[in-house]
């Protein structure tokens, strides 16, 4: 750890994913920032992830979770578990470039009254190659809780430097939650905090097909789950929701069902979807075109 710098906790959660571990691992111990620890969250993983984390138990802390519980739970240990003043998160299969901690620590040190710090990033396969950029335009800072609850989460959770005193206002990650729990916890921090996108790619993210996310049912479920939530927790709020708001964000995630079910070829979720939508948004021509498609046109199932 270096002289009077800030420490940094850096969080990693990992679940059967010793294959990229190593790589991650190494991107971290590759900072040209120094003062941190690794808190390495082993989800009762069942490959050789302790294997291949042997070599480097001088350099981390390891907590060992004998029942995998998912992501958000390993991260909640890890924040309980950690000493610093800020917070990182990495997971096991994306990598850092080496001045991302640095470029974030210097950012938090310098603005006050920033409470976190995400980036733009970079898509990889699961070989390393560049696949593109997955941010091109320039990120939203300041107070950014109602863009980030109108959009699709817009922050890679491998980007994230939190202040850890944070915490202490909003709580930690919502165990309850079976996906888009990053979502959740990003939209607490961004009701109560100010959040600064730093708009240079500092992450490499990789698109793993057997991730979680690309159940593409269930991130979408666990949206309106999201969406439900985040309304209840702060509607009539002095910067919070709005039944206007509201209606709209439901017909605007009830569209987007309804084209992932048209696109997979299930006509009668597409339509119960795009119903639903109209019922928010009567006059979203858009949806309407999408609406009469479905009901008078067959579409191929898969």
């Amino acid at each position: 750890m270096a002289d009077n710098l800030p420490l940094v906790s850096v969080i990693l959660p990992t679940y059967n994913c010793a294959h990229f571990l190593l790589h991650s691992i190494q991107s971290i111990l590759s900072q040209t920032y120094h003062s941190y620890e690794i808190i390495v969250v082993d989800d009762g993983s069942t490959d050789n992830t302790k294997e291949v984390l042997t070599p480097f138990m001088q350099r981390i802390k390891y907590i060992y979770y004998h029942q995998s519980k998912g992501a958000h739970v390993a991260r909640n240990l890890g924040i309980r578990s950690s000493q610093g003043k800020y917070i990182a998160f990495i997971d096991a299969d994306d990598l850092w470039l080496p001045e991302k901690l640095q470029t974030d620590v210097e950012y938090l040190e310098m603005h006050s009254d920033i409470s976190m710090v995400y980036s733009r990033h970079i898509n990889i396969d699961n070989n390393g190659n560049k696949l593109d950029e997955g941010s091109r335009t320039r990120l939203p800072s300041g107070n950014i809780f109602i863009q980030l609850f109108s959009e699709q989460n817009f922050i890679t959770t491998s980007s994230v430097v939190v202040r850890k005193e944070v915490f202490g206002t909003t709580g930690i990650f919502d165990e309850q939650l079976l996906n888009c729990q990053d979502w959740d916890m990003w939209l607490r921090i961004a009701y109560h905090f100010k959040v600064a996108g730093i708009n240079k790619p500092l992450v490499k993210y990789r698109h793993n097909p057997h991730s979680l996310s690309k159940n593409r049912d269930n991130v979408l479920k666990y949206q309106k789950v999201i969406i439900d939530k985040t309304y209840n927790s702060f509607k009539d709020e002095g910067n919070g929701i709005s039944d206007k708001l509201y209606k709209r964000r439901l017909a605007s995630h009830h569209a987007k069902v309804g084209r992932h079910y048209l696109r997979t070829g299930n006509k009668a979720l597409a339509l119960e979807n795009f119903y639903l939508s109209l019922k928010y948004n009567l006059l979203n021509f858009r949806t309407i075109r999408y609406y009469l498609y479905t009901m008078f046109f067959s579409i191929p199932s898969r």
